[in-house]
């Protein structure tokens, strides 16, 4: 395995890699050492630091300044993480958009499963790509901040960072619920 560190406004972000792709992407760490003993957890043994992803720096580092970015990831990601069911749910979260949000209800009716919400939320859970894979964009049907892996603190800050108002003591979004319509 290996990693790319990047330093961005909002902290260090390492990307991990494998033979086929992107295999996992830490969460915005305070520190260097902290990402990359996350990334560590992640791929079981420390990955070697390398500039593979080094391509990826410039929109890191502009989404953690707040700058609307799309992530491109055709191909970038491994195909062989995760089950078929978590791949669904992945990619339904690579179409939400920036700025929107959704809840786990509609998420589940999206990838065909529409009383799977607790699955779905465990497959969301699962995502080793944070941030790239924007599962912090799937809230609670009541616009509650629930589960994130990097913590709710974080979580929130990511939406506040795309423009939602969050109610940090409630951790719900202050402004809106989860959007209406197809993912």
């Amino acid at each position: 395995m290996e990693i790319t560190v990047v330093g961005t406004p909002s902290g260090y972000i390492g990307l991990v890699g494998g033979p086929k792709g992107l295999r996992a992407v830490t969460h915005f760490c305070p520190s260097r050492d902290a990402c990359l003993a996350e990334a560590e957890m992640e791929a079981g043994s420390r990955p070697v630091e390398t500039d593979r992803f080094r391509a990826w720096e410039g929109l890191l580092r502009r989404y953690a300044a707040g700058e609307t970015v799309e992530f491109n990831l055709d191909g970038s990601l491994d195909p062989d993480v995760g089950t078929e069911f978590e791949r669904t749910v992945w990619a339904r979260l690579r179409e939400i958009p920036w700025g929107r949000v959704v809840s786990y209800g509609q998420l589940a009716a999206a990838v065909g499963r529409p009383g799977a919400a607790r699955a779905v939320g465990r497959a969301v859970g699962k995502n080793p790509w944070a941030v790239l894979v924007p599962c912090h964009r799937v809230v609670g049907a009541d616009g509650r901040l629930v589960g994130y892996g990097g913590g709710l603190d974080l979580k929130a800050a990511l939406l506040e960072l795309e423009g939602h108002q969050v109610d940090r003591e409630g951790l719900r979004l202050r402004c809106c619920r989860p959007g209406r319509g197809n993912l």
